[in-house]
C-alpha cells in the first residue's frame, strides 16, 4: 500500500473545480504543456504540508492561490487541498486506518488546517510531518527549476535536509520548542525571584505584626479558659445553693403549719377554761390583757426577726452596701417629691428641700459596704424597746392575776400553763418563720450573686447562655489567684489592642502569594533542569543518528556522484563555525567524514558536530574541477541528484515530489535517472513531474495535465503496462 493515497484538489490556482488524483502506483508521472498548470499539482502538495511563504508557491500572496477566474468561468471563493495517506503502520500518532491532511484558505486571507476534518495548529501539525519525514521544502519536494537546490543551498540548509530525509527534524523541532521554552522559563524565573526578593521584606514585617495579633488570641484563649474555670465554679457552687435552698424551705413550711395549727387548738381551750371560769370581771380583764401583750410581743418580735435579718443581709452584702429596696424606696420617694415640688412657688423652700435630698443621697451612697440601713437600725432599736416594755407588762399582769387567783387555784393553773404553752408556741412558731425568713434572704443573696455574677461575666463580652453551660469545677479553686491571672491577661489584651483584620488579610494573602511564588520558582527551576535534560537529550539522539548515517551517506554520495560523472570523487565535509564571541580570528575547523578536529576547537565533539553545517568538495573527471562553484547548471543538477539519491539509499522517505529535475540531464543521464526511480521506487514513492521520455517510461501511472479556452486545469489519466 502506497503512502500517499490520493490528492484533492479544489478552487487551488487553475484547478476550479474538484479534482482527485489517486496514487496507486509507486511512480506517478505528471506531464502536460507548459502553462498547463501541472506544476500547480506540486504546489498543492507543498502548500497542504504548511508552506507558508507565497513565494516558495510561485505566487505574489496567498490569496493568489484562490481560483481567480476566467472570461468563461467565475471565481471560486476558497481554495482547499486534501492529502490522503496510508496509516495501517500508524506512521502518523492518530489511532486511524488512513489520515487525510487538509488545508483551505477563503477570500478574507483565514486560512485553517485540518486532520481528518478536525481543526489542528501548524506548529502542531509540523512534528507530525517531521515525524515521517516530510517537509513543505527540502529534498522531500523539489519544485520547479531546483534541481539544483542541494548544491546552491547553504551549508546549513543542506544539514536540514540531510536531518529532514534521516527523520531528524522531529528532534530539531522538539529542541527547538525545548529552547524557546528553556529561555522562556528562565526569564520567567527571574521575574518570580524579583517577585520574591521584592515581598519578602514586607512579608517580614506582616509575619512579625500578624505573630502579635496571633498572640493575642492565644491570650485571649487562656482568658476564656480562667473566666471558664473561675466562673464555672462560683456560678456552679451559687447554682447548686439555689437548687438545695428549696428542701428546708418546704420542711419549714410543713412545720410551721402544723405549729399554727396547735396554736389555734391552745387558744380555743384557753377560751373555753375561761369561759367555764366564775372569777370576777377583774381577773378575765387581767387575762384579756395578758393575751393581747402575747400576741403584740409576737408580732414585735417577728418584726424584730425580720428586720434582723436584713440587716445581716445588708452586713453580708457586696459592692457599695446599699441594698436594692433602700434604693427602691428612696427613688420612689424622690419621685414622689418632686411631683410635689413641681407646684411649689418658693424658689428658698425648692433649694432647701434639694439640699436635703442631696444630703440624704450622699449618706445612702457614701455608705459603707456592709453598713446596716439607718432607719433599720432605728426600727429595730423602737422595737426593743417596746419589746421590753411588753415583757415588763406582762409581768406586771401575772403579778396582779397572782393576787386573784387563790379562790380559783385549779382554773389559774390551768389557764397559766395553757397561756405558757401558747407563748411557748408562738415562740416556736416565730422562730420557724425567722428561719423560714432567713431562707427567703438567702436565696434573695444567693440569687443576687448570681445576677452580680452574670452581670460581670457579660461585662468581659461572654453570652450569658454560655455562662449557664460551663461546666461545674468540683474541686476548690484559689479565686485570688485566678482574679489576679483574668486581671493580668486583660491587661495584655488591652496593650496589644484590638486585632487589625485588614493586616490579618493583608499577612494571609501575602503569605499565600509567597508561598505560590515560591512554589512557582520551585516549579520553574525544575522545568529549567528537565528542559536542560530534554535537550541534552535530544543533542544525544541527533548526533548519535546523524553520526552513524553520514559515513554511510558519503559513501554513497561517491558512487551516485561517480555514476552520474563517469568517475571522479566526491565527499561531504562537517564544517563547523565559532559562535561570533569567540571568532577572535581563529580560523574554521573542518570535519571530514564525522573526523572532528579538536585542536581546531576547544569544545565537545557532540557539540560541534551539532552546529556543523555540511560543504562539498568535489573533483570532476577530465576537468579538473575541484569545487562546486566552477560547475555548470547541469553538473550542479547532476551533484544535487547524486546527493538525493545517496540520501534516500540511506533512510529512504515515504514519498519524493520531484518537479522537472530532469530537465537538465542529456539523455544518457536522463536513462540512469530513470532508472534510479525505478530501484528506489521499491521502498520510496514518486510524483514526477517531467517532460522526459526516459522518465515518462518509468512511471507506471500518468496524468496528462491540460488547460481549455476557459483557464481551467483539467487531468486525464493514463495507467501504463509494464
Amino acid at each position: 500500500m502506497n503512502f500517499l493515497k490520493r490528492l484533492e484538489l479544489q478552487g487551488f490556482k487553475s484547478f476550479a473545480g474538484k479534482m482527485i488524483l489517486d496514487f496507486p502506483a509507486k511512480i506517478v508521472g505528471v506531464v502536460g504543456p507548459n502553462g498547463s498548470g501541472k506544476s500547480n499539482i506540486i504546489d498543492a502538495l507543498r502548500w497542504a504540508l504548511g508552506e507558508r511563504e507565497a513565494k516558495h508557491l510561485r505566487g505574489e500572496t496567498l490569496d493568489n492561490l484562490i481560483f481567480a477566474g476566467s472570461e468563461k468561468k467565475a471565481a471560486t471563493g476558497l481554495a482547499r487541498v486534501s492529502l490522503y495517506f496510508d496509516n495501517s503502520e500508524r506512521k502518523f500518532p492518530i489511532d486511524a486506518e488512513e489520515i487525510v491532511v487538509s488545508r483551505k484558505i477563503d477570500r478574507s486571507g483565514v486560512s485553517e488546517f485540518l486532520i481528518n476534518d478536525a481543526e489542528i495548529k501548524l506548529k502542531d501539525l509540523v512534528p507530525m510531518l517531521a515525524r515521517v519525514k516530510l517537509g513543505s521544502r527540502g529534498m522531500t519536494i523539489v519544485g520547479q527549476g531546483q534541481s539544483d537546490i542541494f548544491v546552491r543551498s547553504t551549508p546549513e540548509e543542506r544539514r536540514e535536509m540531510i536531518e529532514e530525509i534521516l527523520g531528524l527534524r522531529e528532534f530539531r523541532l522538539k529542541k527547538h520548542q525545548a529552547e524557546r521554552r528553556l529561555e522562556t522559563s528562565g526569564i520567567n524565573l527571574e521575574k518570580v525571584k524579583a517577585m520574591v526578593e521584592e515581598l519578602a521584606p514586607h512579608l517580614r514585617l506582616l509575619r512579625r505584626q500578624k505573630s502579635r495579633f496571633e498572640k493575642r488570641s492565644e491570650i485571649a484563649g487562656s482568658l476564656k479558659q480562667t473566666e471558664d474555670e473561675y466562673f464555672g465554679f462560683h456560678y456552679g457552687n451559687v447554682s447548686a445553693a439555689l437548687e438545695s435552698s428549696d428542701i428546708p424551705v418546704k420542711e419549714i413550711i410543713a412545720a410551721q403549719k402544723k405549729k399554727e395549727a396547735e396554736i389555734k387548738d391552745l387558744e380555743a381551750k384557753i377560751k373555753e377554761i375561761d369561759r367555764q371560769s366564775s372569777s370576777s370581771a377583774k381577773i378575765k380583764e387581767l387575762r384579756n390583757n395578758l393575751l393581747k401583750f402575747v400576741d403584740r410581743k409576737f408580732e414585735l418580735e417577728k418584726e424584730l426577726g425580720r428586720i434582723e435579718a436584713k440587716m445581716e443581709f445588708q452586713r453580708a452584702a457586696p459592692a457599695t452596701g446599699v441594698s436594692f429596696e433602700e434604693l427602691e424606696r428612696n427613688v420612689k420617694d424622690f419621685t414622689l417629691n418632686l411631683e410635689e415640688m413641681l407646684g411649689w412657688d418658693s424658689l428658698e423652700r425648692l433649694k432647701k428641700e434639694l439640699q436635703n435630698w442631696l444630703e440624704r443621697l450622699k449618706r445612702i451612697f457614701n455608705k459603707k459596704a456592709g453598713e446596716p440601713d439607718a432607719e433599720l437600725q432605728n426600727r429595730q432599736t423602737v422595737l426593743k424597746k417596746e419589746l421590753s416594755e411588753i415583757d415588763d407588762g406582762i409581768k406586771e399582769l401575772r403579778a396582779e392575776e397572782e393576787k386573784f387567783a387563790e379562790e380559783q387555784d385549779i382554773f389559774n393553773k390551768e389557764f397559766r400553763t395553757r397561756v405558757e404553752e401558747l407563748e411557748a408556741g408562738k415562740n416556736e412558731l416565730r422562730d420557724l418563720e425567722h428561719k423560714l425568713q432567713n431562707h427567703f434572704l438567702e436565696r434573695q443573696r444567693l440569687e443576687l450573686k448570681l445576677g452580680e455574677l452574670t452581670r460581670e461575666w457579660r461585662s468581659y463580652g461572654r453570652e450569658a447562655a454560655e455562662l449557664k453551660n460551663l461546666p461545674r469545677t468540683e474541686s476548690e479553686i484559689d479565686s485570688a489567684a485566678l482574679d489576679k491571672k483574668m486581671v493580668r491577661l486583660r491587661g495584655e489584651l488591652a496593650a496589644i489592642g484590638e486585632i487589625d483584620e485588614g493586616l490579618m488579610k493583608e499577612a494571609t494573602e501575602a503569605q499565600e502569594r509567597y508561598e505560590f511564588l515560591t512554589r512557582e520558582s520551585g516549579d520553574l527551576e525544575k522545568a529549567i533542569h528537565d528542559l536542560k535534560n530534554l535537550i541534552k537529550d535530544l543533542d544525544g539522539k541527533i548526533h548519535t543518528s546523524f553520526k552513524s548515517s553520514f559515513k554511510q551517506i558519503n559513501e554513497e554520495f561517491n558512487n551516485y556522484f561517480r555514476l552520474m560523472f563517469g568517475g571522479g570523487k566526491a565527499k561531504l565535509k562537517l564544517e563547523v563555525y565559532k559562535p561570533k564571541a569567540e571568532e577572535n580570528n581563529a580560523e574554521e575547523a573542518v570535519l571530514e567524514e564525522g573526523e572532528l578536529k579538536p585542536e581546531k576547537i576547544a569544545e565537545p565533539e557532540e557539540n560541534q558536530e551539532l552546529r556543523a553545517g555540511i560543504e562539498i568538495d568535489l573533483s570532476v573527471p577530465r576537468k579538473g574541477i575541484k569545487g562546486i562553484d566552477m560547475l555548470s547548471g547541469g553538473e550542479r543538477s547532476l551533484v544535487s541528484l547524486a546527493a538525493l539519491f545517496a540520501l534516500i539509499a540511506v533512510s529512504s522517505p515515504p514519498f519524493l515530489v520531484l518537479d522537472e529535475i530532469d530537465a537538465a540531464l542529456d539523455e544518457e543521464n536522463a536513462r540512469r535517472f530513470a532508472e534510479l526511480i525505478k530501484e528506489f521506487s521499491k521502498k520510496t514513492q514518486f510524483v514526477l513531474v517531467t517532460h522526459n521520455r526516459a522518465t515518462m517510461e518509468a512511471a507506471d501511472i500518468l496524468y496528462g495535465v491540460t488547460m481549455g479556452e476557459d483557464g481551467v486545469s483539467k487531468v486525464l489519466s493514463l495507467k501504463l503496462e509494464g
